[in-house]
């Protein structure tokens, strides 16, 4: 089962001491990166049945904490939660977010019902299953240096026309970026349409670009 994921920025840090902490891991009516707007009402059927789990960075080996209230309220999907502080990855998160290195929150998710209006999809209904805190740098990782290393590979993609090489080099890239290994794997099969007809002297930092406007978060 693979989920699709979303960014939302946390606007401000209110992380206690004792690791409480709230914010909106998704807001209704904005276009994200992906083009998807989320409608009212998208979330209601999902927590209905189940409460999201608080992973950190989308790994499911990695769980961090609970979040005590995940409700839809009129600007998006509104969450309280705690890190654990007994657990050596929720302490290393809580200092990171009091830090504000870390300020990010991102869904996992599977679309359940969506309309396609004006070029973006509208998602009406879909199936909330975690909600990861996450560090906006590591999308911003997977840019020119991340990849410059694949260019030998992409050299030899465009002479052979074998594109598992280049896909193997992307995800690596992207895994060293920070990324889940499933997250990393899905976005390295977008690699080949950056050397598709019209593009073939793509450099690595087109196939970046591509992955970026692409992911979701």
């Amino acid at each position: 089962m693979d989920l699709e994921t979303k960014f939302s920025r946390l606007e401000e840090q209110s992380v206690k001491e004792d690791g409480t902490f709230s914010g909106y891991a998704s807001k209704f009516h904005l276009v994200d990166l992906g083009g998807d707007i989320t409608l009212p009402g998208a979330f209601k059927k999902s927590l209905a049945t189940r409460r999201p789990k608080m992973l950190w960075g989308h790994d499911p080996d990695q769980p961090i904490g609970v979040w005590s209230v995940v409700e839809e309220d009129s600007v998006g999907l509104r969450v309280e939660g705690k890190l654990l502080l007994k657990t050596a990855r929720g302490l290393e998160v809580h200092e990171m977010m009091r830090a504000e290195v870390v300020d990010s929150l991102s869904i996992g998710y599977l679309t359940r019902k969506s309309e396609t209006r004006g070029g973006n999809r509208e998602l009406i209904e879909v199936d909330l299953f975690e909600i990861s805190v996450v560090t906006f740098p590591m999308l911003e990782a997977a840019t020119i240096d991340a990849v410059k290393s694949i260019n030998d590979v992409i050299q030899a993609t465009k002479t052979s026309g074998d594109f598992a090489p280049l896909k193997r080099a992307v995800e690596g890239a992207l895994r060293d970026a920070g990324f889940p290994a499933w997250l990393a794997k899905a976005q390295a099969a977008l690699a080949p349409q950056a050397l598709g007809d019209g593009q073939r002297d793509a450099s690595a930092s087109e196939i970046a670009k591509l992955i970026k406007e692409k992911l979701s978060f």
